[in-house]
C-alpha cells in the first residue's frame, strides 16, 4: 500500500480532497448551532431540509453531466462556484454586516454544487484506478478523510464562535487553490463519446432520468447500495438516538474508568466516544490493513460488519462506560475491516459509462440513510430501548445478507461481468 504508485491524478485528487474537507470541517458542523443562535430551531430545521435537497438535485445532475461531458469540466465548474459561494458567505457575515437569510440562501448554491462536484470526483478514482489498487487507494482515502475531519473540528471548534468571518475566507482559499491544482494539473480521466455523434434525445432533460432509471433497474447494484443505507443509519445512531439515551440516562457525572478520578455526564462521554472513533481511525488504519492482507476480502467485509453492528448494538442500550469504550473499539475495528472492501466492491460493479450516474444514486441512498437515522428518535420516544436495539441487530444481520450474497463466488462473478455487458 505505497501512496506514490498510484496514478498522479489519484495522489492530487487525495491531497485535495484532505485539504478542502479539513477546510470545510471547520465550519460545517458549526452552521446548525449558527443558524439556530440567530433564526431560531424550527426556521434552521426547514433551511436544513433546503441545503439537503439541493446537495440532491446537484448531484443527479452533476452524475448526468459528469457521464455526458467529462469528470474535470463538471469538477472545475463546481469548484469554481463553490469558491464564489464561500467568498459571498464570508462577504454577508463580516464584522460589518450580519445577513441570515442571505446566508441560507448562498449556502443552498454551495450545496448545490459540492453536491454536483462528488459524483464526479468519485468516478474520477474509479477512472484512474484498477481493481488491483483500489482497496488500497480507498483505505488512504478513508483515513485522510478522518484525519482531516478531525483536524477542520479542532480548528472549528476552537475558532467558529468568534471568528467565522475567518473560517468562511479559509474555506474559499482552499478551493481556490483546489481548483487551480484541477485546472492546471488534473487530467480529464473520462472522454465520452462526441457529442455530434449523439441523437438529439440523448442530450434532452428525459435523458437524465432514463439514464437514471437503468441505474435503478441494476438489481445488484441497489441491493450494494440498501446494506449501505442500513450501514449509515446505524452509524448515525450516535449523534441521535444513542445520543439522547446517554444524556438522559447519564444525566449526573459519573466515574469514567475505576482508575481514574474523571467524572462524565452522558453528553461528555458522547463526545469521548466520538473522540476514541477518530482517533482509533487515524493511527490503526495502515496498521490493520497490513494485518489483514492475508485474508481474503470477503472474510474482512463480513467479519468487520459483525464487529460493526454489535459494536453499535452495545452502544444503544449498556451504561457502563467502559463497556461503552470497547464497544466503540469493536464498531471502529469493524469499520476499519469493511469500509475499503466495500468501497472496492462499488467501484468494481459499476460500469465504466455510467460511474456518475451510479455514484450519484448511492450518495442519494447514503442520505436516506442518515435521515433514517433520525425516524429512531421518533420512535424512541414510545419504544423501550431494548425494542430498538433488537431493530439495530435486525438491520445488522440484513445488510450483512445482503453483503453475504453479493459477495458469494457465482454472484460476483456475475456482477464483475456487468460493467462490460452495459458497455458493449
Amino acid at each position: 500500500m505505497n501512496f506514490f504508485l498510484f496514478s498522479q491524478t489519484i495522489q492530487i485528487r487525495l491531497i485535495l480532497q484532505f485539504l478542502t474537507t479539513m477546510a470545510n470541517m471547520s465550519v460545517t458542523p458549526y452552521l446548525v448551532i449558527f443558524f439556530s443562535s440567530q433564526l431560531g430551531t424550527i426556521m434552521t430545521g426547514w433551511m436544513f431540509l433546503g441545503v439537503m435537497a439541493a446537495n440532491i438535485a446537484g448531484s443527479f445532475t452533476g452524475g448526468y453531466t459528469s457521464d455526458r461531458t467529462g469528470r474535470k469540466n463538471v469538477v472545475i465548474l463546481s469548484e469554481a462556484m463553490v469558491f464564489i459561494g464561500f467568498l459571498s458567505v464570508a462577504s454577508v457575515n463580516s464584522p460589518w454586516i450580519s445577513l441570515p437569510y442571505a446566508t441560507f440562501v448562498i449556502f443552498v448554491f454551495i450545496h448545490f454544487f459540492i453536491g454536483m462536484a462528488a459524483p464526479a470526483y468519485q468516478a474520477m478514482i474509479i477512472d484512474e484506478s484498477s481493481p488491483d489498487n483500489r482497496k488500497a487507494i480507498y483505505t488512504f482515502s478513508y483515513w485522510l478523510q478522518n484525519l482531516a475531519v478531525a483536524i477542520g473540528g479542532i480548528i472549528g471548534a476552537f475558532l467558529f464562535k468568534e471568528h467565522h468571518f475567518l473560517l468562511f475566507i479559509g474555506v474559499a482559499f482552499f478551493t481556490l487553490i483546489s481548483l487551480l491544482i484541477t485546472f492546471f494539473f488534473i487530467k480529464e480521466t473520462y472522454k465520452p463519446a462526441p457529442i455530434n455523434t449523439m441523437t438529439r434525445n440523448n442530450l434532452s432533460f428525459f435523458a437524465g432520468w432514463s439514464s437514471y432509471l437503468q441505474v435503478i433497474k441494476n438489481k445488484t447494484f441497489i441491493a450494494l447500495a440498501l446494506a449501505n443505507l442500513l450501514i449509515v443509519a446505524i452509524e448515525e445512531q450516535l449523534t441521535n438516538f444513542i445520543g439522547l439515551r446517554l444524556a438522559e440516562d447519564i444525566a449526573q457525572p459519573e466515574q469514567l474508568l475505576p482508575f481514574l478520578a474523571l467524572k462524565v455526564d452522558g453528553i461528555n462521554l458522547l463526545g469521548i466516544l466520538k473522540t476514541e472513533n477518530t482517533i482509533l481511525v487515524v493511527c490503526l488504519t495502515v496498521l490493520v490493513t497490513y494485518l489483514l492482507k492475508k485474508f481474503n476480502d470477503r472474510s474482512v467485509l463480513l467479519s468487520g460488519l459483525v464487529l460493526y453492528f454489535i459494536g453499535y448494538t452495545v452502544l444503544s442500550f449498556h451504561d457502563s462506560a467502559i463497556v461503552l469504550l470497547l464497544a466503540m473499539f469493536i464498531a471502529t475495528l469493524g469499520e476499519l475491516m469493511h469500509i475499503p472492501v466495500k468501497q472496492t466492491l462499488l467501484a468494481n460493479m459499476v460500469p465504466d459509462h455510467a460511474r456518475s450516474s451510479y455514484m450519484a444514486v448511492f450518495g442519494l441512498m447514503t442520505i436516506v440513510g442518515v435521515m433514517t437515522a433520525g425516524v429512531f428518535i421518533f420512535l424512541s420516544s414510545f419504544l423501550p430501548t431494548i425494542v430498538l436495539s433488537c431493530l439495530f441487530l435486525l438491520m445488522g444481520t440484513a445488510s450483512i445478507t445482503i453483503f453475504a450474497r453479493l459477495t458469494s463466488k457465482d454472484r460476483l462473478e456475475k456482477s464483475n461481468s456487468l460493467p462490460s455487458q452495459l458497455g458493449s
